[in-house]
């Protein structure tokens, strides 16, 4: 498999494109930074996150109702001069922005959500809340959550009730280390999907190949053609591309890690995403659930490609059906939440319908009263479906022989 040309190619693809789209969000990063003669210094990549962070890091660490105050304390009676929507507008002053405003913003940030309308689910604007509001901000989320649930799982009260058992696990206060941003992990997001795709594309003609030259003809006749060599056929594909996906993302975050700033991975995950996301991970937990869950996925498509190359002769048809299989879950999610969309091998990988944002959301699948929070199914049904399509391609194989 590693003489294939083929295979050297994609797997060559795949550890430029995990140093490539670590480092796009990097280069994306700008800020303007006012210089002392009153022109802007435009700064880009690592220089304008580094500003960004020596900014920002005077309030890394707990996000306590105090430290809250303070920073809205600060950004309101800041604001009121020129009004809120100068910001949105680029007509608020730059060098007091800067001071000022763009600071606390981390920090912040999550408050128009946690105080947002109850019935409509809009955000607040930070000059309509109140100091003496913050605190109570930890009982607020959790009123946020059951306001959230009871709009979007309405009629499943065991959804509701298993989410707010799932947000009384995550650990309060959140702390904060500004400086990661959400594309980043948008990146993470991708990369596993190319990834997956071109590991799809490289396993495709593990059998059909064969079929279709003939040579297998003669490989069935050598005393371990059969069952043993789909066995070490089915091994080689699963250990070669499960240690290249190991290396690709351990290299794609340990650049994302070093450009950010490793100390930004002890934030908490509410502070980037939603501030009632449910699971109790900071942001380096979570990028190595998303790993961990990148290769299941991974091993599960993979599994199912194997089985569908055993099947056909034509390597056209197993890539075109491999492919399809991969997008599906896709356009299913678009659709509408439902089982097809998270239990099919690839529904871990995506962008919407990725295990990242479903980490994030509240989404539920249901039978009867009984709800299934949707990462739980998709990890499950990856599990399940490794040894079930593997089982299948040695059986399928097999069979093929005897035909």
């Amino acid at each position: 498999m590693l003489k294939s040309r083929r295979s050297v190619i994609l797997l060559l693809i795949a550890l430029a494109m995990s140093v490539v789209m670590a480092w796009l969000p990097v280069i994306y990063e700008s800020i303007n930074q006012p210089a002392k003669n009153g022109k802007l210094i435009e700064l880009n990549g690592l220089e304008a996150i580094e500003f960004k962070n020596s900014l920002r890091s005077i309030h890394n660490g707990e996000v306590t109702p105090e430290r809250l105050k303070k920073a809205l304390e600060i950004y309101q009676s800041t604001v009121s001069q020129y009004g809120e929507d100068s910001i949105y507008k680029g007509e608020f002053p730059l060098d007091l922005y800067i001071e000022k405003v763009f600071p606390v913003e981390p920090l912040l940030g999550r408050l128009p959500e946690a105080f947002s309308d109850p019935k409509t689910g809009q955000g607040t604007s930070l000059m309509n809340i109140s100091s003496d509001q913050l605190d109570g901000f930890y009982e607020q989320t959790e009123q946020h959550l059951k306001d959230i649930m009871l709009m979007e799982q309405k009629k499943y009260p065991t959804a509701q009730k298993q989410a707010l058992q799932k947000y009384a696990e995550v650990k309060k206060p959140f702390h904060l280390y500004p400086g990661y941003s959400r594309d980043a992990f948008d990146y993470i997001v991708l990369f596993i999907f190319v990834f997956v795709i071109l590991c799809t594309a490289a396993v495709t003609p593990t059998f059909s190949n064969e079929y279709q030259t003939g040579s297998d003809s003669i490989l069935r006749c050598t005393k371990h053609g059969r069952s043993r060599l789909a066995i070490v056929k089915i091994s080689a594909a699963l250990s070669i591309f499960a240690v290249a996906f190991t290396i690709c993302i351990s290299i794609h975050l340990l650049i994302s890690n070093l450009a950010f700033g490793s100390e930004c991975m002890k934030t908490s995950m509410q502070m980037l995403f939603s501030v009632i996301s449910l699971p109790s991970l900071n942001l380096g937990q979570l990028q190595i659930i998303l790993a961990t869950g990148g290769l299941v996925s991974l091993l599960a498509t993979i599994s199912f490609t194997l089985f569908i190359s055993a099947k056909f002769k034509e390597p056209i048809s197993v890539i075109l059906i491999a492919i399809v299989m991969c997008l599906v879950p896709i356009f299913t999610y678009s659709a509408g939440t439902n089982w097809l969309s998270f239990i099919l091998p690839s529904a871990g990988i995506g962008m919407q319908n990725s295990l990242l944002y479903q980490l994030t959301d509240f989404n539920y699948l249901h039978i009867g009263q009984m709800s299934f929070w949707t990462p739980y199914v998709t990890i499950a049904a990856a599990v399940i479906e490794i040894p079930v399509f593997l089982l299948l391609t040695v059986c399928t194989y097999c069979k093929h022989e005897v035909a």
